[in-house]
């Protein structure tokens, strides 16, 4: 790791999730723009962007909340609370919209009246049941990396642990290619080391609704410890990059990331002009408190992975990555 000195970052910086460095392997500059806050963005003009986040936000609780057994009345009240759009906006090109949301749970509801994962119970933490569960890391130098957890289950009669992951498409169909590297499955091992530590693996189960085709495709996979490990000094490596950054206060824009998606970047006629012209100076009265389920260091995380390393492929970790370094050394995760 990089430990020369740089210049204060702004603690909105600092903040990290999958989405976040998502966005900064694509393109430094809207990394910097969107964790900054800035308001030059601009949506396309029909509330499209709003329209697809209240529509995955709806769905992913629906699925969250048939797993937790509600009945379909509270779900649907619960799904219509929480739909952050005028419930009469649909997008008919990606077939969403409320009442889409609604058959997505319909769907679901009917497949676990037909045995869907019908051996496996949710995971209740502290009392609580193990939905959207969330989880900080702290880093070195003021880093946090949050997640959520969408569902935990648990196999009532092996015991195997299963993690749902909640998902929407508007494509025709799913390459199983497009999450088996995902890092936010593998993220999620920090919540089940605290669920269960004796675990050495487990399995993510994507489950995505088809809007098109109003169905879900279901694609699992296994998730070992060795990938943990590779993880976690990922998340060391991003972190080192924007302190790069931040030294050089330069975030290079990507001009193969102006239009994904079928769509221009929110930042696109703007992320030339000067960051100072393009969002307001950091307000820590108005920073917002969070609280998560569970809370970890970086030392935690390596502790962790050094109690497994007998049953896992050995993988060095890099010299002065966490507080104890210094008898850590190339110890093995």
């Amino acid at each position: 790791m990089n430990d020369s000195p740089v210049p204060s970052i702004d603690p909105r910086i600092l903040n990290l999730s999958y989405s976040s460095l998502g966005t900064l392997h694509s393109c430094p500059r809207k990394f910097q723009l969107y964790r900054l806050g800035s308001e030059a963005a601009d949506t396309d003009g029909d509330g499209t962007q709003n329209l697809t986040f209240a529509f995955g936000h709806v769905v992913g609780d629906g699925i969250a909340a048939v797993f937790q057994g509600l009945s379909y009345e509270r779900i649907i009240l619960r799904m219509f609370l929480g739909w952050h759009a005028d419930i009469m906006d649909e997008n008919r090109k990606q077939n969403k919209s409320f009442w889409v949301a609604m058959s997505a749970v319909q769907r679901l509801i009917h497949m676990r009246d037909n045995g869907f994962l019908g051996d496996y119970d949710l995971v209740y933490y502290n009392g609580t049941p193990a939905i959207e569960l969330g989880f900080r890391i702290s880093f070195p130098d003021g880093f946090r990396f949050r997640g959520f957890v969408d569902v935990v289950l648990r196999h009532r009669h092996t015991g195997a642990v299963l993690v749902l992951e909640c998902k929407t498409s508007s494509a025709a169909s799913l390459n199983p290619a497009t999450f088996k590297n995902s890092s936010q499955a593998i993220g999620y091992s920090v919540v089940l080391d605290v669920l269960f530590p004796e675990l050495s693996s487990y399995e993510v189960l994507y489950l995505v609704f088809l809007t098109k085709a109003m169905e879900y495709e279901i694609l699992t996979f296994t998730k070992s410890y060795l990938q943990r490990a590779l993880w976690i000094q990922e998340l060391l490596l991003d972190i080192d990059t924007i302190k790069m950054y931040a030294g050089v206060q330069v975030y290079p824009m990507r001009g193969e990331s102006c239009y994904s998606f079928f769509r221009e970047c929110e930042y696109l006629n703007v992320c030339t002009l000067s960051t100072h012209h393009l969002v307001k100076p950091y307000d820590a009265t108005a920073a917002k408190a969070e609280e998560f389920a569970i809370e970890l260091t970086l030392a935690d995380l390596i502790n962790a992975q050094i109690s497994k390393h007998d049953t896992q492929t050995e993988v060095m970790v890099p010299k002065g990555t966490a507080p104890n370094s210094a008898q850590l050394g190339d110890t093995v995760l």
